[in-house]
């Protein structure tokens, strides 16, 4: 129990250290902060990261996205990320922590977008969704040690002792080129995610996630992709996914069928989705990211 005492004294006084060092700046109260990652909330992980934030920045509104990424899933952190980031303010602050790579020779970076917003996170490719709606102008590496934690910082919790401190001290308005040398975004990491294949005979797309705890399969087709397939709402459409035939209505929403019955449908987010009307797609067929969704052309 004093050992535990002694750990919070120590976080504690790090981040006041933080906070007092001179020669800051201090930016008008409020910035908004949003924090993502796969730590989910069973542990304090996810608590202490806000308290150093906070120490740093205690009237920054901050903001969860979600803590219940897949663990080590960049592709799904990925996708959050980009769903998310357009609805946070232009100047907000984004922690992005799902960083299996921890400890390891991948970069530790801040990234600003062409809208301002200031991404700190892991050089893995967490970006690249967000970065082909909203490019990153900029970038920089973190290696001032000064914006770190301290002699304290762990090999293996880098959410706590590097993004959380670089985003305390951001959105309280610290010049962003304190924090590391200067890179080019161009040699930002990048995902390789291959776009749905469409032919004259239709579309080979690919489930990318799925829709919080409903099941819901996310396709990584747009709404306006499909569209160019014919379909119109009422039509029952025959796909093909996992290599077994799925016929789905094509509809507008879930109480547009019975409940229990598949539906094909466009998501809040512009994608395609497959769901079970009051049930769990994803469980019920057995299917999940990666899995393949074949979808003819509509024949007049």
């Amino acid at each position: 129990m004093a050992s535990a005492r002694l750990h919070r004294r120590d976080l504690l006084a790090a981040g006041l250290a933080l906070s007092l060092a001179p020669g800051v700046a201090r930016a008008a109260p409020g910035r908004m902060v949003g924090f993502l990652s796969d730590f989910d909330e069973i542990d304090d992980a996810v608590a202490i990261c806000r308290a150093v934030i906070l120490s740093l920045a205690p009237e920054a509104r901050l903001l969860d996205i979600s803590h219940r990424v897949p663990p080590y899933d960049i592709v799904a952190g990925a996708r959050l990320l980009a769903g998310s980031a357009p609805w946070l303010a232009a100047d907000a602050v984004i922690v992005g922590v799902v960083d299996p790579g921890v400890g390891s020779i991948r970069r530790a970076i801040v990234a600003r977008t062409r809208r301002g917003q200031s991404l700190v996170l892991p050089d893995n490719g967490l970006l690249t969704l967000l970065d082909a709606a909203d490019p990153v102008v900029a970038a920089r590496e973190i290696r001032n040690e000064a914006w770190m934690i301290g002699a304290r910082r762990s090999s293996t919790f880098h959410g706590r002792d590097i993004f959380a401190p670089v985003a305390g001290r951001l959105a309280r308005g610290d010049d962003w080129t304190g924090v590391g040398p200067a890179i080019d975004p161009r040699s930002l990491v990048r995902l390789d995610l291959a776009p749905p294949t469409i032919g004259p005979e239709g579309v080979r797309a690919q489930a990318i996630g799925t829709d919080g705890p409903y099941g819901n399969l996310i396709l990584d087709l747009s709404a306006e992709a499909f569209a160019g397939l014919g379909w119109r709402f009422g039509d029952v459409v025959p796909l093909t996914v996992a290599g077994r035939p799925e016929p789905a209505p094509y509809v507008r929403t879930f109480s547009d069928v019975p409940e229990g019955a598949v539906l094909l449908y466009p998501d809040s987010r512009g994608r395609m989705s497959l769901a079970l009307n009051m049930g769990d797609y994803a469980a019920a067929r057995g299917v999940g990211a990666g899995a393949e969704v074949l979808i003819p052309r509509r024949r007049n």
